[in-house]
């Protein structure tokens, strides 16, 4: 959870703070109103406004190389590192036999839910924290309800999961025009056209076959007959295949 995350909260933090320290200076005319006459006169609005837009882009220039966006990741970051060892050094107090939950724990994910201690003793506090039976009864409810809605939730997403690869399965049927109606055999359909040419086709070889089994010459010898046979074999293949 990167965007609650301690590095990424610091982070937002520092960055709006070198917002405001990088807003130009904008020049006003009413200290002229409120402060004396000079002896030498008063300086021009140019020379003000020259002066002004040099000392911003001097800010403009230092703010880029002071704070980086490097400089404040590593900033965001060392304050989180400073955070986690205390709080570690916190758990190392703590009693053998009790929890520590991480305070950027998800408790959005099912595992942790489960990892959390079902009673309230259970749990690391302060050790001058007083018993309150009310909190204890409070946080054995919620921790059960939380832990029903995170499996509910997961059963949901399995559901969704499965529900997607069916859509998939069924997106051939968003367009039937296209995707349908070319493959169902009806009246002038495609399919029925070509079932038609089939026939046709099926018809004209299968007569020209047996026009050319009837022209067939009576054998003579047993050499002569074979090249003969091999070569109406062969124009025989070659007609059909002309026909096709």
């Amino acid at each position: 959870m990167e965007e609650s995350s301690i590095t990424a909260i610091k982070a937002a933090f520092i960055r709006s703070q070198v917002r405001q320290l990088s807003a130009p200076l904008e020049f006003s005319t009413q200290w002229q109103d409120l402060a004396p006459e000079p002896e030498e006169g008063r300086l021009s609005g140019k020379v003000i406004q020259d002066v002004v837009s040099k000392v911003n882009e001097k800010i403009k220039q230092h703010n880029r190389m002071v704070y980086s966006q490097q400089s404040q990741r590593h900033v965001a970051e060392q304050i989180e590192t400073l955070h986690w060892n205390l709080v570690s050094a916190d758990s190392e107090r703590a009693e053998l036999d009790t929890v520590v939950v991480r305070k950027d724990a998800d408790l959005m994910e099912t595992p942790t839910i489960e990892s959390l201690p079902e009673t309230w003793d259970d749990l690391h506090l302060h050790p001058d924290h007083e018993e309150d039976a009310g909190k204890a009864e409070t946080f054995t409810a919620l921790r059960n309800e939380l832990l029903e809605l995170s499996k509910s939730r997961d059963m949901l997403k399995r559901r969704l999961a499965q529900y997607r690869h069916w859509r998939k399965l069924l997106e051939p049927l968003d367009d039937p025009q296209s995707n349908v109606q070319p493959n169902l055999v009806t009246r002038d359909g495609e399919l029925s056209k070509e079932l038609n040419r089939t026939r046709v086709l099926l018809a004209r070889v299968t007569g020209r076959v047996s026009e050319i089994g009837n022209s067939s010459e009576p054998r003579t010898d047993t050499s002569t007959s074979q090249t003969k046979l091999a070569q109406t074999d062969q124009q025989k293949l070659a007609r059909v295949m002309e026909l096709t």
